[in-house]
């Protein structure tokens, strides 16, 4: 058929029509896809919202190997950090406590994403359990998240220090893990996390600390 020349603005305006409508659901399909595949990628929380990489959780704790773990076999590669006070600030709390066993103070507490589920805890409170055979360090290992470690260390206290003293004080660190760590990043963590406490407390002796790969061999990466 060959062309007239003729305008049909009937046939114009359908055909505008239907390509607005065209447009309109194309817009709908880019910004109302609440349900599609890529949802959890545009609602993704970013850095801004809290989330850090698991290396710079708990003011630098965790190296690269144990972030590896944490990241698999489908941990996340990033955590939310819920607000503790500085390790100063426990150990103020620590030495201003009386003799007997006090509150837990929170040194680091991790979860997915604000108000989220709890990924890793670590606690320390004063106890009057002593470690074993006349050691200062004295590691335990424990089983399920709930209890994933245990740490006591020897800590008697000058009299100088604005608390009471006396024999056979320690310091109870605990930590609950679902990130599901080796039983050597455990130890690696709570090791790290004592001496940082203890290094702002005055412990008549200064603690012993073992290697962790002395009390608890690292994985077979083979098993992991």
């Amino acid at each position: 058929m060959k062309p007239t020349g003729e305008i049909v603005p009937c046939d114009f305006r359908l055909t505008l029509g239907r390509l607005t409508a065209l447009a309109c659901t194309s817009v709908i399909a880019l910004t109302g896809c609440g349900s599609g595949d890529n949802d959890s990628e545009t609602r993704k929380p970013t850095a801004n919202a809290g989330l850090i990489p698991v290396t710079q959780a708990c003011d630098g704790l965790f190296d690269e190997a144990i972030a590896k773990e944490a990241r698999e076999p489908n941990g996340p590669s990033k955590v939310y950090p819920v607000k503790t006070e500085p390790t100063s600030h426990a150990a103020k709390a620590l030495r201003e406590e009386s003799a007997r066993r006090g509150a837990p103070e929170h040194l680091c507490t991790l979860t997915d994403k604000a108000d989220g589920e709890e990924l890793l805890a670590i606690t320390v409170a004063w106890t009057p359990h002593s470690p074993p055979s006349a050691r200062s360090v004295h590691y335990t290992t424990t089983t399920g998240p709930e209890n994933a470690g245990r740490l006591l260390v020897t800590c008697d206290m000058d009299s100088g220090s604005g608390t009471q003293s006396g024999g056979g004080r320690s310091l109870e660190f605990d930590m609950r893990d679902y990130f599901t760590l080796s039983d050597h990043s455990h130890a690696k963590l709570l090791i790290a996390s004592a001496k940082k406490v203890t290094s702002q407390l005055n412990c008549r002796e200064d603690p012993e600390y073992p290697n962790p790969k002395d009390v608890a061999p690292p994985p077979d990466p083979r098993l992991r």
